[in-house]
């Protein structure tokens, strides 16, 4: 009886639920476009064409070549994910200032972390 209860339940801890996969040419950091969710739309390059760009190694793939360092990169950052047709471009990281905009948004699908949990 014990396992149906795991199978139906629909709380779900966060360390549960597995991370989506970056897509391996994605620079470290926060900022990421998850692998094999990008349909070369160019819309999120055209956003931060300092950050964002297709890769050279897989045709149509688009991946965050450098991280937002600057208040204006940070912008251009979330301006993309905003442009996004497929949310493809994900927040991976915990800080709250940032989850906080990204939840005022409408863009909480896109955050590998609830701004809740970081309390």
């Amino acid at each position: 009886m014990g396992f149906l209860k795991k199978i139906f339940s629909t709380k779900t801890k966060e360390k549960d639920i597995p991370l989506p996969e970056r897509y391996s040419e994605n620079s470290i950091g926060d900022f990421y476009v998850e692998n094999q969710v990008c349909i070369t739309c160019g819309a999120p390059e055209a956003e931060a064409p300092e950050l964002i760009e297709h890769s050279k190694l897989e045709y149509g793939h688009c991946y965050f070549k450098k991280q937002p360092a600057t208040p204006n990169e940070l912008d251009r950052a979330i301006n993309a994910m905003q442009v996004s047709c497929i949310s493809g471009i994900r927040y991976g990281g915990k800080d709250k200032a940032i989850l906080k905009r990204l939840y005022d948004l409408g863009l909480q699908a896109e955050c590998d972390y609830k701004l809740e949990d970081q309390e």
